[in-house]
């Protein structure tokens, strides 16, 4: 039985030895011309709309809309990611701290201390940096935050924050 395998594989050897001879190689196809007057349909829409595009590029003119391949929850970032402008449009509503509501003539103004350390003045209508003073009364401030959340129904909700008097005897 080993004599007649061994003899197998030596033919196989053999003829894969023959068959192994370089062959020239064979020309590559040419396209053939479609007859004279004839052509494809696929070659007739891509010569039209090559004709319709020559000389044209598109341009967006968004007109005041929002780009529609930017994020929505991704906010527009000033600067590096983490730093805040300094003053008041630096400051996050959470971290105001009211001290005081003056009357003027122009309305009211408050009074607030921020992450700073420092004292800043508010008036109706300053923007902070996650929102803006709505109102301001004689013993609190409105404020309209901005929320991050898509899941939310508004993109906003109202913090009112209360001046504590302090009673003293």
């Amino acid at each position: 039985m080993r004599g007649a395998r061994a003899l197998v594989l030596g033919l196989v050897y053999a003829a894969a030895a023959v068959g192994a001879a370089p062959k020239a190689p064979t020309p590559a196809p040419t396209p053939t011309a479609p007859a004279a007057g004839v052509e494809s349909p696929g070659q007739a829409l891509i010569e039209q709309d090559e004709s319709a595009m020559a000389g044209r590029s598109y341009s967006y003119d968004p007109a005041g809309r929002r780009d529609p391949f930017r994020s929505l929850l991704v906010r527009p970032g000033k600067g590096q990611p983490g730093q805040r402008p300094p003053g008041i449009p630096g400051i996050a509503i959470d971290d105001v701290v009211l001290q005081g509501i003056w009357r003027t003539r122009a309305g009211y103004v408050a009074q607030i201390r921020g992450t700073d350390n420092k004292s800043h003045l508010l008036r109706a209508g300053d923007q902070l940096f996650d929102g803006e003073v709505l109102r301001i009364g004689p013993n609190e401030v409105v404020f309209r935050q901005n929320l991050n959340d898509p899941q939310s129904v508004k993109p906003f909700r109202d913090l009112t924050k209360q001046l504590n008097a302090t009673i003293r005897p």
